[in-house]
């Protein structure tokens, strides 16, 4: 199944081959983002995964977030998610990047940002289940 081109970068997330991400391995270490949304009670957006997702069903993450596209930056990466699984366009500020190991093997660089946001929001149900704002 393809799904999409992404970077396999080393530990010091620098690319070292460009793959389906279809066709990764667990020790192949990708790109991801995550983005967090506070509203102006400075509640935290959470999402709800679409029992349809791949990878963790209905469980809860952070506002939105994904997989970067090959050649694609953090940034770029996160307005993308953010937009596709919530409909939300809001300015978003860095956080920070770290390297994870999840516990079924896989491997990550992670970029976290944050955003405010009040207005609509469009769900995919695609992706998302639901949203619900957490203090």
């Amino acid at each position: 199944m393809k799904l999409g081109l992404v970077d396999v970068v080393d530990k010091k997330d620098k690319v070292l081959k460009t793959i389906d991400r279809g066709d990764t391995q667990h020790s192949d270490i990708l790109r991801v983002t995550g983005v967090f949304i506070l509203n102006e009670k400075n509640e935290i957006m959470l999402q709800l995964r679409s029992p349809k997702s791949y990878r963790y069903p209905l469980y809860w993450d952070c506002s939105a977030g994904g997989h970067v596209d090959t050649r694609e930056e953090y940034i770029t990466s996160a307005y993308r998610e953010l937009y596709e699984e919530v409909g939300i366009k809001t300015p978003l500020v860095f956080l920070g990047k770290h390297y994870i190991e999840l516990d079924d093997g896989r491997k990550h660089f992670i970029a976290f940002f944050k955003g405010m946001y009040n207005g609509k929001i469009k769900i995919n149900l695609h992706e998302v289940s639901k949203v619900i704002f957490f203090l």
